[in-house]
């Protein structure tokens, strides 16, 4: 990574959250030594809880109504003081180490982004196999050159030519509590995204019904190492594959509304 040629600018940081007091305190405790503020925008149905782990770590806190991911971190975008941000979802943290990936960040390339690997807990432990250890997230950037994009259930920094670097820093993320937790955002994600593909024109297809939730299953356990993780890599390959069912059968599902109307 190049050395920037300028002082570390302020940074925002800034976090979205909904229903996640159990981690919130953490998430922003490991932003405050790197940021001049912290925003916290909270969905309108937050818990008292919540306002009161963002009050404490000193954030500015803004509630808006959710009405998908996109739309939340946006919000929080065009609320902070600074334009170089740092955004994390309420259920991460940083790792050790970000001050010296800001040391050597290119300030003086709006266009520079910042990219974490993540590292995801699942079930008492951290996952290392499966393709989840390639997850990664872009997450310092400058408003001037990107904001958020992509899909309800899909969010990501967009902006046209961005330059984005690898930092060595991991974010640390506690993506479900439990199975139950698990089932039930994979439901409510797989039911937006099929609405979002209907509308896309999508049609769905009975072979993949038939054939992807199968090969997500044995891809993940055999091919990409979840066998190597025990009991922990049989549940985890096997929910995977009933989110690839669900959502082509959602997807045919919504056709067949679609027709019948």
């Amino acid at each position: 990574m190049e050395k920037g040629s300028l002082p570390r600018p302020p940074i925002s940081g800034i976090v979205i959250a909904r229903d996640e007091e159990l981690r919130l305190g953490a998430c922003l405790n490991s932003l405050h030594p790197h940021c001049a503020e912290l925003v916290v925008v909270l969905d309108a149905r937050h818990t008292e809880g919540a306002r009161r782990k963002a009050e404490a770590a000193g954030a500015r806190i803004l509630v808006h109504e959710f009405q998908s991911h996109v739309l939340q971190k946006n919000v929080a975008v065009d609320a902070a003081a600074y334009d170089w941000l740092l955004s994390l979802d309420a259920d991460e943290m940083l790792d050790q180490g970000l001050e010296q990936d800001l040391a050597r960040f290119p300030w003086d390339d709006e266009r520079a982004a910042g990219r974490f690997r993540r590292r995801n807990w699942y079930l008492g432990a951290w996952v290392d196999w499966t393709g989840w250890r390639k997850d990664g997230a872009t997450r310092l950037f400058n408003r001037k050159a990107a904001r958020f994009g992509g899909s309800w259930v899909h969010d990501r920094v967009e902006g046209s030519a961005l330059r984005e670097l690898p930092l060595h820093t991991r974010l640390l993320h506690w993506p479900y509590r439990d199975i139950e937790h698990h089932v039930e955002k994979l439901n409510r994600y797989t039911g937006q995204l099929a609405r979002e593909q209907r509308e896309q024109g999508r049609a769905p297809s009975l072979l993949k019904l038939a054939l992807d939730p199968p090969w997500k299953f044995l891809r993940m356990y055999l091919l990409e190492g979840g066998v190597l993780m025990g009991r922990r890599g049989f549940v985890l390959s096997a929910v995977a594959a009933f989110y690839v069912f669900l959502k082509q059968a959602k997807l045919l599902e919504a056709w067949q509304d679609h027709s019948r109307g």
